[in-house]
């Protein structure tokens, strides 16, 4: 039966450390594609291809429709639901597919650029094969099979990512960079679903009576995707629309680099949260508990990363893109004061599916969103894009009080500052170990010429510094004795 899956198979940190793993070598692999790739396309290229991503985006939520965590999340399903659901996600994904196809008409006058009508057909096929992988993918993470999960994301990765820089090096342009989401879309479908086949049934089918199982806490999950896309797109779509290709490829690049440390720490986690802490849906307080320990933990982890891409931005960027991306340097800086508000909360969805509030989540994403919509167009309103990335920055900031309100005080009945003094707190230690290194940088402008050793030796001092504060004030000892203690 679908619902036995393995109950003492591997824990929480034992999944944690796989997720790592994998994706330590996965964020590897793309850091060493993408600095291939981008000495061989050019910023414009990369602006059209971000522009397409806005819009894979938010077809591949309208496609998902919320229920890969919802299998996760219902217990009593059963093979024949499974079954059920997959059969109805062939549907949909044929549907978004070809509206998505379609589509590249009214995108292609949106930016200006009749190159989007093609690559838009083109992608129809990762935009299908993401459809119809949510059953397989929800059923993996279900079942806590994280080993073939890491295993399936270095593999595709590198397949697609070879398969572009192929295609890149013989002129292919943007069309390599789709090509990579199509091989990759195609070769995860089928890797898992290899693996799932034998827990999906199509005899005795009740395909309506199956998605109306999971259906109200889909769409409460789907609705907060949904306006999480707008909160994470709205400064692309004015920037392609007003600014044009080159500067959104500069921003694109800029806001990719800041998400890698994102993706490497609270993407992991977030990965294994849900189907461990869903048993807990009904303790409050052993939630809020596990909240707090990895908010604590993500602050120390962002600050680390957030410090170091604010002292050496530019080496960074030139490290990985190469001296053609330096009018990237100050967007990247700036997006990088946000890199520690970011990684605080990306743990929320995780920590709200857990305790089956998708209704809070929902309204935590819109009011997010309301935040970022509002700063994102007072900052597009001068046309300057050093402002408006100012804007988007700040906004994450703010962003973090909504977080506290709707996972301290309406989910777990705490107040918000139990949830906003230790963040701030460390964010304030942090700041003051970074200031040596501050004022050595931007007042002295003492750095070493070549950038890696620049890069090595600034973000070895400020490790050093940092983990003497944090030692200082017991932060990590006592980070340490409770992840050791709720092993």
């Amino acid at each position: 039966m679908a619902e036995e899956t393995p109950k003492k198979s591997m824990s929480f940190l034992k999944a944690s450390a796989i997720q790592f793993t994998s994706k330590y070598l996965n964020v590897a692999l793309q850091l060493v594609l993408t600095a291939v790739l981008a000495r061989l396309l050019t910023p414009e290229e990369y602006g059209v291809m971000a522009g397409i991503t806005i819009f894979t985006s938010l077809f591949s939520i309208l496609a998902e429709m919320g229920f890969g965590p919802a299998i996760i999340q219902f217990k009593q399903l059963k093979s024949e639901d499974y079954g059920g659901i997959f059969i109805f996600s062939i549907i949909i994904g044929t549907v978004i597919a070809i509206a998505f196809g379609l589509m590249g008409y009214p995108i292609s006058w949106f930016f200006n650029d009749a190159s989007y009508v093609p690559l838009c057909f083109l992608t129809v096929i990762s935009v299908f094969f993401n459809a119809i992988n949510m059953v397989p993918n929800g059923l993996l993470l279900k079942d806590k099979k994280f080993f073939t999960i890491g295993i399936r994301l270095v593999v595709t990765t590198l397949i697609g990512g070879v398969v572009a820089i192929i295609m890149a090096y013989n002129g292919f342009g943007t069309a390599a960079l789709v090509w990579n989401l199509n091989i990759i879309a195609i070769l995860v479908f089928i890797w898992n679903f290899i693996s799932v086949r034998k827990q999906l049934s199509f005899h005795n089918l009740h395909i309506l009576q199956s998605v109306h199982v999971v259906l109200r806490y889909s769409l409460y999950q789907a609705g907060y995707s949904i306006i999480n896309y707008f909160s994470r797109n709205t400064d692309h779509l004015i920037i392609g629309r007003f600014f044009g290709s080159a500067p959104l490829g500069l921003y694109d690049k800029a806001y990719k680099l800041t998400s890698y440390p994102i993706q490497f720490v609270p993407g992991i986690l977030g990965s294994v949260l849900q189907p461990y802490l869903s048993k807990y849906q009904d303790n409050k307080e052993k939630l809020f508990y596990y909240q707090m320990l990895l908010v604590r933990f993500l602050a120390l982890a962002g600050c680390l990363f957030m410090f170091i891409c604010v002292l050496c931005g530019d080496n960074i960027v030139y490290i990985m893109y190469g001296p053609q991306w330096s009018a990237c340097v100050p967007l990247f800086i700036i997006l990088a004061c946000s890199i520690a508000f970011q990684m605080v909360m990306n743990v929320t969805g995780g920590i709200l599916q857990s305790a089956g509030r998708t209704d809070l989540l929902f309204r935590q994403g819109l009011f997010a969103t309301l935040i970022m919509l509002a700063l994102v167009f007072i900052g597009g309103v001068g046309r300057n894009l050093s402002m408006l990335t100012i804007c988007v920055s700040a906004a994450f900031f703010f962003q973090m009080f909504t977080v506290a309100y709707y996972t301290s005080v309406k989910a777990f009945e705490h107040g918000m500052k139990d949830f906003l003094l230790p963040v701030l707190r460390i964010i304030a230690l942090s700041l003051l170990a970074a200031v040596p290194e501050l004022i050595v940088r931007y007042v002295f402008h003492l750095y070493i010429p070549n950038a890696f050793a620049n890069l090595l030796v600034y973000a070895l001092i400020y490790t050093a510094l940092f983990g003497v504060v944090f030692t200082l004030t017991g932060d990590l000892k006592e980070l340490f004795r409770a992840i050791k203690r709720k092993a």
